[in-house]
């Protein structure tokens, strides 16, 4: 079954969190699909992972991608939330 998104995330997170994997997608020289698609940064934008378990829970966030890609996505996110990155 696949998980409809009704526009329940936050758009402001999701449009970091795309640039972001842009910045990694660029300096890795791969296409930005491979660091997270789309789904999973909507998803990221929904519940807000800060741990790497609350990360693992978000569909597309296996422990390779945790490993290469979660720090700075978890590191953005942790500064959205508690309002740093103004």
């Amino acid at each position: 079954m696949q998980k409809s998104f009704g526009g329940n995330y936050d758009r402001k997170l999701f449009a970091k969190l795309r640039k972001l994997r842009k910045a990694i997608a660029d300096e890795e020289n791969i296409p930005p699909y491979v660091v997270f698609n789309d789904a999973t940064l909507i998803e990221m934008a929904e519940q807000s992972p800060l741990t790497a378990g609350e990360m693992l829970s978000v569909n597309g966030v296996g422990t390779r991608k945790l490993e290469r890609f979660g720090k700075p996505f978890m590191a953005l996110i942790r500064a959205h939330v508690d309002g740093d990155d103004e």
